[in-house]
């Protein structure tokens, strides 16, 4: 009878760690809404849906970091199951990431029980803490949001939505011609500005007509309340970047003040404090003001903590653009100490042009022959360098 006893008792202990170790498993399925979904209200916990394509670097190492690193899947898998979606595949039913208007990756979503938005992030995310422990600060957010009861109102829960033809094709490189002109002809033909596909069109493409980015701005805070702050604030960073870009490529000095008008009044001032230096500093450089931008960068480079980088790539644009030599002196200066720290062959063949440009042709010429070793050494792509040694022989 104790024999029959203890051999019950193992057994039972035997099923209890077995249940056990599947509840600490992660559930993670792939591209199958229904079933994710399925999941997600069998076991009762939170859907994650992770959007990704084949060829995002980001994508696989949060993949790598979060869905396979078995600590963190068996973290997650306390209150989560997983959607891993590819969003180039086309689905044909529920189609996630023209509902969700994913244009950026890794897209992270989490929905609840009934399959309403929790929380969103587009790209890796933010913060000190690493991949992993920044999507986990992101993953706690998301519970207290389903605490709180807090979701995003205006998104319903995945359907059988009906989005415009050119929308659908242009995610999914169907037929990417013309898009202005539908665009145009859709917005024309939309009287509600305000309800989900409008949005996620509007979402997508940073913005519409002039009548419909005047709609959205009026109604900014409205938007925010229904769609979240971080759809709204994607949307007014593109409108701001599109005005900007329009007025730097038509050199365009009236338009561009009036595009640091709207980034002041629209970007958060933190975002603007970073931003608008950057585009005055590329403006100058457009308008060949070179002593200019040398100023305004330098000033970026004290107040933001700039790296070697950020120099390299002003410098090249000097080396390659500016004929001041004052500025191509300091740029010079700039990237010879880097080259002696740093000998790869980016900043040896800058560095090499920089001493060209200023009157050392002979000695650039060395340099730029030591760059294009060193670059083959590593296999790098040292064609632009080749061309200009043999063009500058």
């Amino acid at each position: 009878m104790k024999t029959i006893f203890l051999k019950s008792s193992l057994l039972l202990l035997l099923l209890l760690n077995s249940l056990a170790g599947y509840a600490r498993q992660l559930t993670v399925v792939e591209q199958d809404y229904p079933v994710a979904k399925a999941e997600s209200i069998r076991q009762g916990k939170l859907l994650i849906i992770d959007f990704y394509t084949d060829w995002c670097i980001p994508c696989r190492e949060l993949d790598a970091a979060v869905f396979r690193d078995s600590t963190m899947s068996r973290q997650l898998a306390k209150n989560f199951v997983v959607l891993r979606y590819n969003a180039e595949k086309r689905d044909t039913v529920y189609k996630l990431a023209l509902k969700y208007h994913v244009g950026m990756y890794p897209t992270s979503l989490v929905l609840n029980l009934q399959q309403r938005i929790l929380h969103q992030a587009y790209g890796m995310l933010p913060g000190k803490k690493g991949i992993t422990g920044n999507y986990l600060d992101f993953l706690a957010e998301a519970i207290k949001n389903n605490t709180d009861g807090k979701i995003i109102d205006g998104v319903s829960a995945p359907g059988r939505t009906i989005y415009p033809k050119f929308y659908e094709d242009y995610v999914f490189r169907i037929n990417t011609k013309g898009l202005d002109e539908k665009l145009a002809a859709y917005w024309n033909a939309t009287e509600d500005y305000f309800s989900e596909v409008p949005f996620s069109v509007l979402c997508y493409f940073s913005g519409g007509t002039e009548q419909v980015n005047a709609f959205f701005l009026k109604h900014k805070q409205k938007y925010e309340a229904f769609y979240g702050e971080l759809d709204v604030k994607f949307i007014l960073s593109m409108m701001v970047g599109k005005k900007m870009n329009d007025a730097m490529k038509a050199v365009n000095r009236k338009a561009f003040d009036e595009g640091i008008v709207f980034a002041r009044e629209h970007l958060s001032p933190q975002d603007a404090l970073l931003y608008i230096p950057l585009m005055e500093e590329r403006m100058l450089q457009l308008e060949n003001k070179w002593e200019e931008a040398l100023e305004m960068f330098s000033l970026r480079k004290k107040q933001q903590g700039l790296d070697d980088n950020a120099s390299l790539r002003f410098s090249s644009a000097v080396a390659e653009k500016c004929s001041d030599i004052n500025v191509l002196n300091i740029c010079k200066e700039w990237m010879k100490k880097i080259a002696v720290s740093n000998p790869n062959h980016d900043n040896m063949s800058v560095y090499a042009r920089l001493v060209y440009k200023t009157g050392n042709r002979a000695e650039g010429l060395k340099l730029m022959g030591k760059a294009i070793s060193t670059g083959k050494l590593s296999n790098q792509d040292v064609s632009g360098s080749e061309e200009w040694l043999k063009a500058s022989r």
